[in-house]
Order: C-alpha cells, then structure tokens, then sequence
C-alpha cells in the first residue's frame, strides 16, 4: 500500500467456533505479514482478540496496535526475516509492558516512545490488554540521517512523552489518526517522519546535529501547528512561529525559500483541504469551499490554486469530478 490509501485492517478473534490455538495461530501469521516473524505466544487462557491498522507509505510503515495480553520474542534463528533490518520506533498508548534487547529493559507505558531494530534479538511481554502505535523503517536509512552507527542506537530505553521525543512520539500518534481521514495529506506529512527519527537518535547519542539543534523537530512542530490550523484565514507566519518559540527569521531558515516557503506550505495545506471538498462534495459552491479551506476570499483562493495546479478551480471540477 502507498500513502494515500485506505489503512489494512486485520482483526483477529477467538470465539466458540475458533479455538484459542487457531486465533493465537492467525494472529502470529498477521504479525509476520505486518511487520517482521516473531514467537507470540498468550499469557493466560481465555478470550484473546487483536487488531491491527497499517499504513505503508515510501520508506515506512506506521500502525496502530491492540491486543490482549502477550508475550512476543524475536528468536535468533528468524533474525534473517526480513533481508533488510528494521528499525522500530514504538509509543505505547495504552497498558504497561517491557522491551528486553541488547542487555536493557525499558518499560513501555503512558506514552513513551521505545526504538528497537529487528536485527538483534528481543522479548516484550504485556500482562494485560494493550496498545502501540508502531513506526518502521529501514535500518538504514536512520543510521544514515544520523550518523549513529547501528550498535549505537538506544534500543530499549523508554524515552518520556516530555521532550523532543516526546513530540515526535504525538506526531506519529497524529499520522497515525490522519491517515484514516486523510491519506494525502498523511502522505505529505510521513515524508518526514524518518528525519525526525534520526533526531531522536542523534539527541538521544548526544550528538548534535549538524545543522541547528532540533531543527527538523522545531519544523515538524511547525508543519503539525499549520495543519492544525490552516482553515483559520488569519493564521500568519508570526502565529507560527510564536506557537514554536522561535522568531520569524528562525523559522524561515527551517523551510526552502525563507519567507515564501513558510507561506508555500501553508497555500499548499490549504489547497490540499479544498482539492478534498471538491472531490468529496462535487455540488458544494466553490465560495463555501475557500472559506473551509481558510483562504480570506474567493479571489485569493483562485489565485494560489490556479498557482499550485495550473487551473482555476472551476476547470478542475469539471476536469477530475
């Protein structure tokens, strides 16, 4: 699946025709095919159910995952599945459990964020009903956007909902959530995700980033403020900026252009929320339609869409709808 798509959902259930061994079965086979092989096995006897809500874009995967209680292993002989190693970056959004890999055992709870790489072997285990949202990506692609070698990583170590990964734990939580209402615009905001990854890396390593520190988390809290609140037409540069404690001048040097590539990201938000309307509501005046996707008037509103897409919106209402 590319991003843009509607998630895969895999749901799982014991019931009286479906012994507990046969659900147990099913649910270590979807755990395979959604993320790597793993030995699941129950904690207690009883109901067991489990679902799974996936969505693959280029160069990661982010799922939200519920289950009932568990014990998971990554055994050295299935090491080799997949070819290429995994990097894992979990967040825990409900229950309490443990990660076990490379001699540390970090908690996961109340949102913490925990990476760990499926190169290495590794244990969790949750007592009770339980809830992840889980980021993959390849290996590496992080180490190489950090810097920090692969036996470097902080595996097992719980990083609290405070802090710069903190942050990026909420911005996967969010996608997560986006992607279920809106692909493309879930789509645009993942290209980010397996920079921001390497951030925490790099933080998490003590090791400062070339380019000013946290920079690619101060312009993903940026992009995640725009999004949240482009529909309001008085949203300006300094708004943003404001929001994420950093002056104009700082915030147009995280964005390409200076100035016009904070205003580019914000016209092409917007347009993004109109190109929806238009295909959702093909009868919904254009007027109302402006207004929704937060632009001050309908001629503005034609002017940065001709801009974007070549075309007034009219001619591609009659074009693509």
């Amino acid at each position: 699946m590319t991003g843009g798509s509607e998630p895969a959902v895999v749901e799982v259930q014991s019931t009286p025709e479906v012994s507990e061994q046969e659900t147990f079965e099913q649910w270590e086979a979807a755990v395979a095919q959604a993320y790597v092989p793993l030995v699941v096995t129950p904690v207690r006897t009883g109901e067991f159910k489990a679902r799974i809500v996936q969505s693959r874009f280029d160069d990661m995967d982010v799922s939200t995952l519920t289950a009932s209680g568990q014990h998971i292993t990554r055994i050295p002989r299935l090491i080799h599945e997949p070819d290429e190693p995994i990097l894992f970056a979990t967040v825990t959004t409900h229950g309490h459990g443990w990660l076990e890999q490379d001699g540390r055992v970090g908690v996961m709870a109340d949102l913490g964020l925990m990476l760990y790489v499926s190169s290495r072997p590794f244990t969790a285990h949750f007592e009770q009903a339980w809830g992840v949202v889980a980021v993959q990506v390849p290996l590496a692609q992080v180490v190489g956007a950090s810097g920090v070698a692969s036996d470097q990583l902080p595996t097992a170590v719980r990083f609290p909902p405070e802090g710069a990964a903190g942050i990026v734990g909420r911005f996967f939580c969010g996608l997560a959530q986006l992607q279920q209402t809106s692909p493309d615009q879930a789509a645009v905001l993942a290209r980010h995700g397996t920079g921001l990854l390497a951030s925490v890396v790099q933080l998490a390593a003590g090791d400062t980033p070339h380019d000013e520190p946290g920079q690619a988390l101060t312009k993903q809290a940026a992009l995640a403020y725009i999004q949240r609140h482009f529909a309001d037409p008085g949203l300006t540069v300094d708004h943003v900026a404001n929001a994420c404690a950093v002056s104009r001048r700082t915030l147009y040097r995280l964005f390409e252009n200076g100035e016009d590539g904070v205003a580019a990201m914000l016209r092409r938000t917007r347009i993004e929320r109109a190109l929806a309307l238009i295909r959702t509501d093909p009868t919904r005046p254009l007027l109302s339609i402006s207004r929704a996707a937060g632009f001050v008037s309908e001629r503005q509103f034609y002017r940065a869409f001709k801009r974007e897409m070549g075309m007034t919106p009219g001619e591609f209402r009659t074009v693509h709808v």
